[in-house]
């Protein structure tokens, strides 16, 4: 096990045994691998548990009810029931208890203090509180380290502009795709320039866009602002579970001591959390209540920067996400993360939009992927120049072959949530 301490280890075998009485699916779960009441002790071989996936969780609610039989507490004690945005696969219902949304209030105020959030800051809160963590549960703690919050939600961006500008909003917390949305109609509508709207801080979640280069580059410049990467998280795990500090280079951990965190290997082998490492990150509850779990995939990929145990003996750790191997397409042996166009569709603005699709192939690898993008040029040799233009940055930069198509500008819905780019075909913009 990486655990570095005995009251780590503690806390941990004690919420396997409180999961394995309390909740019908962990107890049908453990049983089935031969797992008794007792066998929780020092020195239990933790890494050998199969690893939880989403699609299992998802399969429980809906052969079980709304919250199935993950829940471990009575409905009475809930007090708080959010969903997950459902970007790759039908919404997660995810219930919470009071200690529940006190420990995710203790991590989302670490990351907000270390991303430097505080008083002096006016922050739109822009993030969905149609039931997504993002919302509500993200927004509370802006006011506890001391901003003053305007938790306006999703889904009106000229009254956000009026809003910024008659309140002297400086900070914005969305996610970093809606900056291209409000960038644009900051234009359109007001007519200025978006750095004009004095905004002096972004503190963004939701996706991992900031990790793509030049992203950052762009959002600061467009907005005269400086980008921090505030809010790294998984709605089923916790709200927040890390963010950028001021040195902005890489996720700082803040779950320490309430998730404990795993690396591990395409076969599911634990992995040294060390610098320079790579794998999949594993997370698994230490004090969750209402739905604990244990061995859960992120599918996210993340390459460990910096590890430590500190004086408690926890760790401590920085990283930055790669990207999602859900996500990822193997073109000819090479890697490819769809969201990686964002870096080079700058080159080609105005004429190309931000909004674009991916078409996953069907036969998984392929020779050429195709890309749905948006422009509003005319159909002609200006147009076939462009899709030639960008085909063959796209082979230079990422080695790569990919069909240039086209949709009007506009044609791909602008979401306030989470970015989406992968789609199974054409006809599913």
């Amino acid at each position: 096990m990486r655990l570095t301490k005995p009251e780590e280890e503690s806390e941990l075998l004690a919420a396997l045994t409180r999961a394995q009485a309390k909740s019908p699916f962990w107890r049908d779960r453990f049983a089935a691998l031969g797992l008794r009441p007792g066998d929780f002790v020092p020195g239990f071989p933790f890494e050998q548990l199969p690893l939880l996936s989403k699609s299992e969780l998802l399969a429980d609610q809906a052969e079980h009810g709304p919250l199935g039989r993950l829940l471990a507490v009575p409905p009475e004690e809930i007090r708080r029931i959010h969903k997950t945005s459902g970007t790759s696969a039908r919404p997660l219902f995810i219930a919470l208890t009071q200690r529940d949304i006190a420990d995710t209030y203790v991590s989302a105020t670490r990351a907000f203090k270390a991303a430097g959030m505080g008083p002096g800051d006016r922050v739109a809160h822009c993030l969905n509180f149609n039931m997504w963590s993002g919302g509500v549960s993200d927004y509370l703690p802006i006011e506890a380290v001391g901003a003053t919050g305007i938790p306006f939600g999703v889904g009106n961006t000229s009254l956000l502009l009026e809003t910024i500008r008659s309140l002297g909003v400086n900070a914005i917390s969305s996610t970093p795709s809606y900056m291209y949305t409000l960038r644009d109609r900051c234009r359109a509508e007001l007519g200025l320039d978006p750095a004009e709207l004095g905004l002096k801080r972004g503190y963004f979640g939701g996706e991992g866009l900031l990790q793509v280069p030049g992203v950052r580059a762009g959002i600061e410049r467009d907005f005269g602002l400086v980008a921090i990467d505030a809010n790294y998280g998984m709605s089923e795990v916790l709200s927040i579970i890390a963010g950028e500090d001021a040195a902005r280079d890489g996720l700082v951990y803040h779950a320490w001591g309430i998730v404990y965190a795993e690396l591990v290997d395409p076969s599911g082998r634990p992995l040294p959390i060390e610098a320079g490492a790579t794998g999949e990150l594993v997370f698994s509850s230490l004090r969750r209540e209402g739905q604990p779990l244990f061995r859960y995939r992120t599918n996210d990929l993340a390459e460990i920067l910096w590890a430590e145990t500190a004086d408690d003996g926890l760790l401590r750790m920085r990283y930055r996400i790669i990207g999602r191997s859900d996500e990822m397409l193997v073109l000819r042996g090479v890697n490819f993360f769809p969201q990686a166009l964002q870096s080079v569709i700058p080159a080609f603005e105005p004429a190309l939009s931000r909004f674009y699709r991916v078409v996953r192939p069907k036969d998984g690898d392929c020779g050429a992927l195709e890309v749905l993008f948006e422009t509003d040029l005319p159909d002609g040799a200006e147009r076939d120049h462009l899709a030639a233009s960008i085909a063959a940055k796209v082979a230079a930069t990422f080695q790569v072959r990919i069909e240039v198509h086209w949709l009007p500008m506009g044609r791909i819905p602008r979401e306030a949530n989470k970015a989406r780019y992968l789609v199974r075909s054409a006809d599913e913009i």
